[in-house]
């Protein structure tokens, strides 16, 4: 690889509720908590199940990780290469597939690999939710530049969320802003439970990487947005 190559690194999870039969007092008190909040901020939303499923989907008390999904690019990211996808589901197998996302994030930081990370809402969500669970596990993630979550830098993590705050702009609402096709045909994060019930751990890791698809190729067309860093190389 030549010198000073810039790679590109679109990334994505999928989560899903642990087992109500396993929870703790602690947790059942805070599924509580979440749910009431939850219902503050979607009033419309009546049914029970819908609102339990969202609460304890999106807080890492309550959920694991059933996938991680990565697209990488050298160079430049309108030529990105396939998706890879790390797969757990169970959440019995969620601790070994966190050891081998951080083996391979490893194995960048110890070749000095130049990386921009490419996220949607990953500072917010995606990020704060995969080092609690590797905590959870007893693992150590990796010091590496996808846990800069500060929101006003885009380099060297860029979550394009950040770059229409005040604005109300879903990744779906951004693909069809920038004319690249829609992830969710492939359906949405609150259906992820479900798909794994129903279809399986590929239905998942087929809607996970649609996202990071999408995410890529909207960072591409977003460009002229962000600072030199993340431009190109020559």
């Amino acid at each position: 690889m030549k010198r000073n190559t810039l790679h590109y690194v679109a990334f994505d999870i999928e989560t899903c509720p642990l087992p109500q039969e396993s929870y703790s007092k602690q947790q059942h008190a805070r599924l509580a908590k979440e749910m009431h909040l939850r219902r503050k901020r979607e009033p419309d939303v009546v049914e029970e199940a819908i609102i339990q499923q969202k609460a304890a989907s999106l807080h890492p008390l309550l959920g694991w990780i059933v996938c991680i999904s990565v697209q990488r690019a050298v160079d430049n990211p309108f030529q990105p290469n396939p998706p890879h996808s790390y797969l757990a589901p169970t959440p019995d197998d969620e601790r070994d597939m966190l050891e081998r996302f951080w083996h391979d994030v490893q194995q960048f930081v110890d070749r000095r690999e130049r990386i921009c990370w490419i996220t949607f809402n990953g500072k917010r969500f995606d990020v704060p939710f995969l080092l609690a669970r590797t905590l959870h596990h007893g693992l150590a993630p990796v010091q590496c530049d996808l846990l800069d979550t500060y929101p006003y830098n885009q380099y060297p993590h860029c979550d394009l969320s950040k770059l229409f705050e005040g604005i109300n702009l879903g990744l779906a609402d951004l693909c069809a802003l920038l004319n690249v096709s829609n992830p969710k045909e492939y359906g949405d994060g609150n259906q992820v439970q479900h798909m794994l019930e129903t279809e399986g751990i590929e239905a998942v890791r087929r809607y996970c990487e649609a996202d990071v698809e999408a995410t890529m190729q909207c960072f591409a067309r977003l460009l002229p947005l962000l600072p030199p860093a993340c431009q190109p190389r020559g």
